[in-house]
Order: structure tokens, then C-alpha cells, then sequence
């Protein structure tokens, strides 16, 4: 397959969409047509999508939407009503998406008891030395940002991420001390932490053996591998688990061996996730009305047939040379000049997936020019050849310069 075929450009991802491409039959409705529908009810107006199954998260007390909001993409705060409308209760947001708690915040007081909110403190806030007074100021932060004054569950964000640090970013006893006076204090209801760095494992796996930590979210699809004994130990103790970034497989590549008219790769990815043991709920980032339908449209629906399961594989063979997976660190530190290949490869995702181009290009510039891409052309690249999954990861990292550099 040549490098065109392979990668998404920016213009052909923007101008078709990610709701408008067709994926894997594997017997899904796509966005506005509901499931089992007829050839004969085909030209009559669907009814809109409803959440169909409520799943207890851990042991917080809640049920929540299998399928559940995440507002890192939302522009209105109208969209997040359409979804609590849809029957989705549970809305995720974080401090480094720009001012997307405010955008949240602006459904409350009068949605408030309608939502189970989850929010990401900065990921630099937590280090060695963090104490708790600054943890607490940012919980108080938060609340205000939010407009409320309890917040459902707060998370450290992007723990099993080298360049922040190692595990002693965790270790640190003020963590736990802070998390446990604000939910003394009625701020927020439970704790926990996200990651889809290649050291996430290892992390989820200390906070889950010397904490009480009440949620974990991992970054997971259907190419992610080492979590399963992770989520295990999660549903064993009790700890709620929210999957994110599960639809950063959904890549626009020839598999048209596997198309059948009407069915998206995004509903085809997230009903391989509702199959999947051990998790509560999977949280997607929706920036439209017609992302809510589409995916809604897949909730309470996880049973996979065989020809199902045998779509997905070849979709994963067309796929599997070309996607760096979540929580893979088999190229770390094989880089001769420190080159964050994770970090890179990501804010590409968010340049050629997500419509994020701006905020890509931002994150890209603030590393220094040591540490960019642009010196990839004169690299051997070890990192290719250390790649478990045989990527060109060299080519990537170079077409990730060409495209983020300003």
C-alpha cells in the first residue's frame, strides 16, 4: 500500500468527515437509520437515537450511558443538551481543553442532577513535590470553571507519560491526602486517573495496587494491547472504567473489500468496544449533533457475530502496519536525539482525525527545535526498527514536520 493510500490527509479527512465514511459491514446502522430498519421503512423519517443500555460505573452509585460525551470537541453547549436528551449521562472535560469546563458549566445549575461529570486537572500540576494546598486550589478552580459545587469524579491527567516523569509523579502521598479532604468536603465524589501514554500499564497498575482510587481511564480500541489484566483488576476492586480514544483507529484506508453501503467505521469500532469485558462505559468526543446520532444509534447493542469479529480482523490487517497504538512503548527511548515519537504522533492525530489543526500545530511548536521532527531526514531511525508493529515511524514523524511546523 503506497504512502498516499496510507495516510489521511487533512483535506480528504475535513472534506468527507469521519460520520461519512463507510466502514465495516458488520450489520450497524449508520447516523439517522435505525438498527434492523427495513428496505420498506428506508424513506420514512428515523426516529432519533435513544441510549438503550445503563451500566453500573464501579462503585460510585451511578449507572451511566454506555455510549458517554466527551466535550473536548464541542463548540455549543446545545450539543451537550441534545445528548442528555438522547439519554447520555455522563460528560468528561479537562483543564487543558481550552475552556471547554466553562462551555459544561454553562448547562448548570438546571442539568446539573442530570450528568455524571468527570474533569482532568493539568498534567503538570503533578509532580514529586506537588503539595496538597495546590491540588486543592485547583479542585476549587475547577468547581468555579464548572459552575457547581461538587464535581462527580476528578482525575489526574496523562499519568504514563515519560516526558512528564516516571512513577514517582504518582508516589507523591499529597495525591491521595488531597483527593481524600475534598471528597471529606463534599468538592468532588471520587478520584482516579487517565493515560494514553506508552508507561500507562505500569501506572494504572501501581494507583490500583496502593491507592483507592475510585476510576481509571485508558486509552483503548481494538489495537491496544497489555490492558486486560489491568481492566481485571479494575472490575475487581471495584474501580470504574471509562475507555477514551477509541475511535483513533477510525483511519481512512482502502479496505474497500469490507464496505457495504451505510454503515460508518466509527459505529463499527464502537460496538467492538461495547463487547469488550470490563468496561463501564466508552467516552467519544462529539462535536456535532450528527456525531450524537451516529453513535448513539450503536448503544445497548454489543453482541458480536462471527462474520462480525471476521470483518474487524481484516480491518485490522489492512490497518495494523500503520497505527501506533496507546500504551505501546516499544520505541521509547531508542531515539538518538530525544525525539517525543508519542507526543508527535499524537498531535498529529489531533491535526488529521480530530480537526484540531490549530491546537496541533500549537502543541507542536512549544517543543524545541531539538527535539522536533525535521532532523528525522538525516536519522537512520531506530525507532522503525523497534517498532513491535513494523511501522515506518520515521516516515510519520516526518510527515507529522511537514504538516505541524509552522
Amino acid at each position: 500500500m503506497d504512502r498516499d493510500r496510507k495516510e489521511i490527509s487533512r483535506r480528504s479527512f475535513i472534506g468527507r468527515g469521519m460520520a461519512g465514511i463507510v466502514g465495516a459491514g458488520i450489520g450497524i446502522a449508520g447516523a439517522g437509520t435505525a438498527l434492523g430498519e427495513s428496505p420498506a421503512e428506508e424513506g420514512k423519517e428515523a426516529a432519533k437515537p435513544q441510549i438503550l443500555d445503563y451500566r453500573p460505573l464501579g462503585s460510585t452509585g451511578w449507572k451511566v450511558s454506555d455510549i458517554s460525551f466527551g466535550n473536548g470537541r464541542m463548540q455549543d453547549p446545545a450539543q451537550l443538551e441534545y445528548a442528555i436528551e438522547r439519554g447520555i449521562n455522563y460528560v468528561d472535560t479537562a483543564r487543558q481543553y481550552f475552556k471547554m469546563e466553562v462551555v459544561v458549566g454553562k448547562i448548570f445549575p438546571a442539568k446539573r442532577d442530570k450528568v455524571f461529570v468527570t474533569t482532568k486537572l493539568m498534567p503538570e500540576l503533578f509532580t514529586p513535590e506537588t503539595t496538597v494546598e495546590q491540588i486543592t486550589t485547583a479542585i476549587e478552580e475547577s468547581l468555579e470553571r464548572l459552575n457547581t459545587d461538587y464535581i462527580d469524579c476528578c482525575l489526574i491527567h496523562s499519568i504514563g507519560d515519560p516526558n512528564l516523569g516516571g512513577l514517582e509523579r504518582i508516589q507523591n502521598p499529597a495525591i491521595q491526602e488531597a483527593f481524600g479532604k475534598a471528597k471529606k468536603a463534599g468538592k468532588i465524589r471520587a478520584w482516579g486517573a487517565s493515560s494514553h501514554g506508552p508507561k500507562m500499564v505500569e501506572d494504572f497498575d501501581w494507583l490500583l495496587d496502593n491507592t483507592d482510587l475510585d476510576m481509571i481511564m485508558p486509552g483503548m480500541n481494538l489495537l491496544t494491547k497489555g490492558l486486560t489484566p489491568v481492566l481485571a483488576k479494575a472490575k475487581k476492586k471495584g474501580v470504574a472504567v471509562v475507555a477514551m480514544k477509541s475511535l483513533s483507529a477510525a483511519r481512512k484506508i482502502d479496505y474497500s473489500e469490507y464496505m457495504k453501503e451505510g454503515r460508518t467505521t466509527r459505529q463499527a469500532l464502537t460496538k467492538w468496544m461495547l463487547a469488550q469485558p470490563n468496561i463501564d462505559t466508552v467516552c467519544i468526543s462529539m462535536g456535532t449533533i450528527e456525531d450524537i446520532d451516529e453513535l448513539v444509534a450503536v448503544s445497548g447493542r454489543p453482541k458480536m457475530s462471527m462474520k462480525e469479529k471476521k470483518v474487524l480482523e481484516g480491518y485490522c490487517a489492512l490497518l495494523g502496519s500503520d497505527y501506533c497504538r496507546p500504551g505501546c512503548d516499544g520505541c521509547l527511548g531508542s531515539c538518538p536525539n530525544d525525539v517525543p515519537v508519542h507526543d508527535i504522533l499524537r498531535y498529529r492525530l489531533y491535526f488529521n482525525n480530530y480537526g484540531m489543526e490549530k491546537y496541533a500545530m500549537n502543541m507542536y511548536s512549544k517543543l524545541p527545535e531539538s527535539r522536533r521532527a525535521g532532523q528525522c531526514t538525516s536519522c537512520a531511525g531506530p525507532c522503525t526498527s523497534s517498532c513491535p508493529y513494523s511501522i515506518d515511524v520515521r516516515s510519520k514523524l516526518m510527515r507529522a514536520h511537514e504538516e505541524l511546523a509552522v
